[in-house]
């Protein structure tokens, strides 16, 4: 397992279709970790059990969002050290309207469980937030979790202000209904 400061994890965009395809296995697990592991604090909008067939169609869904010219996502895999396989992940979702364009929303963080609370998450934020200031200029961030998660201490710890919740706004992946915590994050 990696270290807050270990220089082994490799944290990429993925730019092209290969990509994904070289990693679609290890993208797979990682969803189905995510959701089915611990069903009743996830929030990344998927019930549990999650299939092979739906994990992989996110995964290939998603693309025409990351790639090509039309894109609007920037998705960031972090691999593990001496291998392929993905072991993070974090979206950056651009706006489209031109009065939104200097702002972004974080999407579906999801660190696998055996690299947990060793520093994988935040190096993966602290690049989200990279990316988004200096390559494509953004000046806030927004993102949601659900208020009963990890999640909601991992973000007020690093930074992030709390600026609404909203009783009962989504599903668990145990199809219980929650509270959600929405973020926000100057950048400038």
């Amino acid at each position: 397992m990696g270290s807050n400061k270990d220089p082994a994890f490799v944290i990429s965009p993925v730019t092209d279709a290969s990509a994904v395809e070289k990693h679609l296995t290890s993208l797979r697990e990682l969803l189905q970790h995510c959701i089915n592991d611990e069903p009743e604090i996830s929030s990344l909008g998927f019930l549990a059990p999650l299939t092979d067939h739906t994990a992989i169609s996110y995964w290939l869904e998603l693309l025409p969002s990351v790639i090509g010219p039309g894109a609007t996502t920037t998705l960031l895999i972090a691999t593990a050290p001496g291998s392929n396989e993905v072991v993070a992940t974090v979206q950056l979702a651009r706006m489209a309207k031109e009065t939104h364009s200097y702002k972004g929303e974080i999407r579906k963080l999801m660190v696998h469980p055996d690299y947990r609370r060793h520093g994988l998450g935040r190096r993966m934020m602290d690049e989200v937030e990279r990316v988004a200031r200096e390559e494509f200029a953004l000046e806030l961030l927004l993102l949601d979790t659900s208020k009963e998660t990890p999640a909601r201490q991992f973000y007020l710890r690093n930074g992030w202000t709390e600026w609404g919740i909203c009783p009962e706004y989504a599903k668990s992946s145990s199809g219980t209904k929650h509270d959600c915590s929405f973020f926000v994050k100057s950048l400038v």
